[in-house]
């Protein structure tokens, strides 16, 4: 039987399946009087510090993030509805700000609402690493250190500058979570997030957990 081979590193085919992997961030909002603190503080940090970006995002906090080819989607966004359905609405408590060594400066996260948010991201990745894994092997990220950043790729200057201000400021903030949102864009220079999914907080028994206490 003749064979075919299809080249999968000619340009046209690289083009062509490239033009069809869209990034994906499952994350947690904030409500419109925290947003507006956040939005308010990285237009300063971008005026003050020339921080390039710092306000062109809505501020929000990242679950998890992929990049997957467009067929390959409905897996994950099965996994991300399970896991809120057997997790419940919680507080979001926001206390301070801090920094990663590579340049991040962001809002901290209170430790009882970091541990609620942990606890969704190892239920969420139990349920669909095997796939991402599969599909996305080298463009995912899960939530490690729940935080709302401020700015990113910060100079050693920038960040020795914002540091030196900000270290001491008082940052603090509350809202009720009740749903996780999935944003989507393509990877076209320019392409801007848009919301495609939500997944109300439900709280709900984890049947498989149930089944295997009855049994």
């Amino acid at each position: 039987m003749k064979s075919i081979h299809i080249n999968n590193n000619h340009p046209s085919t690289l083009t062509s399946i490239r033009k069809h992997m869209l990034e994906y961030l499952l994350i947690f909002s904030c409500d419109e009087v925290t947003k507006a603190h956040i939005a308010g503080v990285k237009e300063f940090f971008e005026r003050r510090y020339g921080c390039r970006f710092a306000a062109n995002l809505t501020p929000h906090m990242t679950v998890m993030q992929c990049v997957i080819h467009e067929s390959k989607i409905d897996r994950v966004i099965q996994g991300c509805r399970r896991a809120a359905e057997i997790s419940a609405p919680f507080d979001m408590e926001l206390d301070g700000f801090n920094k990663y060594d590579h340049g991040t400066m962001y809002v901290n996260v209170a430790d009882a609402a970091s541990e609620k948010i942990i606890a969704i991201v190892k239920k969420l990745k139990a349920d669909i690493d095997k796939h991402i894994q599969q599909w996305s092997p080298a463009e995912h990220e899960y939530c490690k250190d729940p935080h709302y950043t401020i700015a990113r790729n910060m100079t050693d200057k920038q960040m020795e500058q914002a540091w030196f201000e900000w270290r001491y400021q008082q940052f603090s903030g509350s809202f009720h979570v009740n749903e996780m949102q999935l944003l989507r864009r393509s990877l076209v220079k320019g392409d801007k997030f848009q919301i495609v999914e939500r997944f109300p907080l439900k709280g709900l028994p984890d049947v498989e957990f149930v089944q295997g206490a009855l049994f």
